[in-house]
């Protein structure tokens, strides 16, 4: 810094002493479009100043050259190291382009190896008040920097850099998409009296589940905390696959099961699609590196059935035959119910029960529905 501020008195004394000639001249002459000054420091380095308007030189001794000094210190190594290679580093200060008589606006030039220019790029509005104030847009090999110097009386500067944010190690705030992947089953089952079929088996693994999550996570708590509330929406996709070569049916008066026979049933389905929200709360907890180690946690959800429909597939005549019957079999439209994770890395496991019945009263079976799974998915 002492260097600095030698270097920048030998210009303020420069420009005493060239002014003068300058002002004495008799013979009309165009105005100086610049002013060059060359000085050598230590290890052979070289120190070009360049100067558009003389004027800027008489308005640099008048002034406060902290804000100078504090701009030209980060390049001090520079213009050092380009000393000992043989080359020049150029400073120009220009105030034609200013758009107040405060402001100065400076581009440092180096010459690089074999006469090529390297430019860093700078914009500066440099203010020299009461309160100088310095704000600097660096461009320099596509490293964008932001800076941002007040000082005030106590001579404090505040500096601003513009890189790319870390993601806290345990953020306020997190978005997650999901994807379930599960069987579906039906407990506490019972048949109406009266019905052909009074005992409803599934094809477990074929009855599959499938739900897209898009969940928020809040933390509860200080920025150790692990405790987290859950919300958001899902849309959840059940298919309950029949077995015993029984499907399901629209009497007119409720939904009941009966036997296919004579044919021989391929498939015999009943597909549902439901929106819910969930509201859950959980305990993540995370390594120093903000990797999520360990989950656990539980709520509850609230829904509506969007769509349901049957569907059967067999052979008749050596033909492959297939029935879609899109119908609400007397569902229950509101679903609610719990829910619960545990969750290792990247992999949980879920639960979910429908605390509302299947169908409504007296039009069908006494069913509830449960989902079991594993999210392998998680972003």
């Amino acid at each position: 810094m002492k260097r600095l501020y030698a270097l920048l008195s030998a210009i303020m004394m420069a420009a005493a002493i060239a002014l003068p000639s300058h002002a004495s001249t008799l013979s009309p002459k165009q105005p100086v479009v610049q002013d060059t000054l060359i000085l050598k420091l230590r290890n052979e380095a070289r120190l070009l100043v360049v100067v558009k308007d003389v004027k800027d030189l008489k308005n640099l001794k008048n002034q406060s050259v902290d804000s100078l000094l504090l701009l030209l210190d980060k390049y001090a190594d520079q213009i050092e190291a380009a000393g000992k290679n043989g080359e020049e580093v150029t400073v120009t200060i220009d105030k034609s382009s200013a758009k107040t008589s405060e402001d100065v606006n400076i581009t440092i030039t180096q010459n690089g190896p074999n006469g090529t220019e390297v430019v860093i790029k700078e914009k500066n509005r440099i203010r020299i008040t009461d309160k100088v104030g310095i704000d600097i847009d660096h461009d320099e090999e596509n490293n964008k920097t932001k800076v941002s110097v007040n000082m005030g009386g106590n001579d404090t500067t505040t500096t601003v850099v513009n890189k790319k944010r870390e993601k806290p190690r345990n953020p306020k705030r997190e978005f997650d998409f999901q994807i379930d992947l599960g069987v579906s089953q039906w407990l506490n089952t019972e048949e109406m009296a009266g019905s052909a079929v009074q005992d409803i088996n599934f094809r477990t693994m074929a009855s599959r589940y499938i739900s897209l999550n898009s969940k928020w996570h809040r933390r509860l708590g200080g920025e150790n905390s692990p405790l987290r509330v859950i919300s958001g929406f899902n849309f959840d996709f059940h298919n309950y696959m029949f077995d015993d070569n029984i499907r399901i049916v629209n009497t007119g008066e409720r939904a009941d099961f009966m036997y296919a026979e004579p044919l021989n049933l391929e498939k015999s389905k009943l597909a549902t699609t439901s929106i819910n929200v969930p509201l859950e709360l959980g305990l993540d907890f995370r390594n120093q590196k903000g990797k999520s180690v360990f989950r656990i946690g539980g709520g509850g959800f609230v829904g509506y059935m969007l769509s349901s429909h049957s569907k059967v597939k067999y052979s008749q005549n050596g033909d492959n035959v297939k029935n879609k019957f899109k119908d609400d079999f007397y569902l229950n439209d509101f679903q609610y119910g719990v829910s619960g994770f545990v969750g290792v890395g990247s992999l949980e496991l879920f639960a979910k029960y429908n605390l509302n019945e299947m169908f409504e009263d007296d039009k069908g079976p006494q069913a509830n529905a449960i989902a079991l799974g594993l999210r392998i998915m998680k972003f």
